[in-house]
């Protein structure tokens, strides 16, 4: 049974996507939510089981039976070393707003199929829109305006207005439910996105067969200093613990004035100030320490375990999030990468923008009953110059992975 689980999860899912899909009722806004909700929600068990893992378990008489323990239900973000990728990250963003639309658009259009209200092939498209629009009222110039530029951003197409001569000529067309264009711009961004996650991992697998490359040079040079950092501040605060003892066991003493009279009040006060002083110098020394040790251990621990020049986690448990924003190598995991935080939050902003141009068609005034009379349309576009600066924020991003 559970070798079938992932099978189980897909069937369910599309079967959800469907049932959700044709819910005429419901608005169409909110059941491309639905629709994306379990787009989201399949990655995130298929992710589980991805990551499980199957665990040996002492029954009664001495018998072992193999236990599955579901891994994390950002599994699908998780490249082989065990760590959140971003190029997968925005390959799933992408995939999921862009085919969960497409398959809520063609759903809501296959309904009037499947109920069997086709319109008649004589049928004035931007006559019937204008009249939805108008409702009750007479159909004026101003709704026939509305309407076309509803059908155009719809079908991506001009729409012609009919003279009034020609209100009712007969213009056929060929209602296709499934004819939902991608615009050159949306498939440009796919294909960047997947030619970017093939290009980091050429490049991972290159610096992954190279075990004495520069980054292990520089590794182990960091190490040796962040060792005699930790060494050096660990004497500091031995140090600053020797003053401190000094000056407690002089106090306590009684502190006394060259002349073998008592302490002032001046004195006592200038005291306490110096210990004060070494208070927090020692603290702050503490803190150094602390911070240049676990950083010597990180790099340790992460040459022991480097899969060539690459940083790798020994298990998925120990992906962060993080990952995604820190440098690939040994030499580089414990800093930020610039590459990657320009391509992620302009990543995420042209997603989210799309996704509300996406909305505003499903928003429109009537928009589910328009939908279901263009006899085609096409997904919202957006600039060619967005296209250009996503390619050079990937090209970016391809080129910082190739340095240290």
């Amino acid at each position: 049974m559970r070798r079938y689980i992932s099978t189980i999860y897909i069937i369910a899912a599309v079967a959800l996507i469907v049932i959700f899909g044709l819910i005429g009722r419901v608005p169409l806004g909110l059941r491309w939510l639905l629709v994306m909700g379990v787009f989201v929600g399949l990655l995130a068990l298929i992710g589980r089981e991805v990551t499980g893992t199957e665990q040996a378990v002492a029954l009664r008489g001495g018998r072992l039976d193999l236990r599955f323990t579901p891994g994390r239900l950002d599994g699908v973000l998780i490249d082989s070393r065990n760590k959140i990728s971003l190029s997968r990250l925005q390959l799933v963003l992408w995939t999921v707003v862009v085919l969960s639309a497409w398959a809520t658009f063609a759903l809501h259009r296959v309904i009037p199929v499947v109920q069997g209200r086709l319109l008649a092939s004589d049928t004035q498209v931007v006559a019937e829109v204008a009249g939805l629009l108008a409702g009750d009222n007479v159909v004026g110039e101003a709704e026939t305006r509305r309407a076309a530029a509803m059908l155009e951003a719809i079908t991506g197409a001009t729409v012609v207005i009919p003279a009034d001569e020609d209100a009712t000529a007969a213009e056929a067309f060929s209602y296709a439910p499934l004819d939902i264009a991608f615009p050159q711009e949306v498939l440009l961004a796919l294909g960047i996105s997947i030619a970017s996650l093939a290009g980091a991992g050429l490049i991972k697998t290159n610096q992954a067969t190279n075990p004495e490359g520069r980054a292990q040079d520089v590794a182990a040079s960091r190490l040796e200093n962040a060792q005699r950092r930790a060494a050096t501040m660990g004497n500091q605060v031995a140090t600053l613990e020797s003053d401190k003892e000094y000056m407690l066991e002089s106090m306590q003493s009684g502190l006394e004035s060259l002349d073998g009279a008592p302490p002032t009040q001046a004195d006592l006060d200038a005291a306490q100030a110096r210990l004060a002083a070494v208070t927090a110098e020692l603290q702050a020394a503490q803190a150094a320490t602390e911070r240049a040790t676990k950083r010597a251990v990180e790099l340790e621990a992460a040459r022991n375990s480097a899969v060539g020049e690459l940083h790798a986690y020994p298990t998925a448990t120990e992906a962060r999030w993080s990952d995604m924003l820190r440098g690939d190598t040994v030499a580089n995991f414990q800093f930020t990468d610039l590459g990657k935080i320009q391509m992620f939050f302009f990543t995420v902003i042209l997603v989210f923008a799309y996704a509300a141009l996406i909305w505003s068609i499903m928003s429109m005034p009537m928009a589910s009953d328009v939908l279901q009379l263009a006899p085609s349309m096409r997904l919202p576009a957006f600039s060619d110059s967005l296209v250009i600066t996503m390619a050079l924020s990937h090209g970016g991003y391809l080129a910082t992975k190739t340095t240290v």
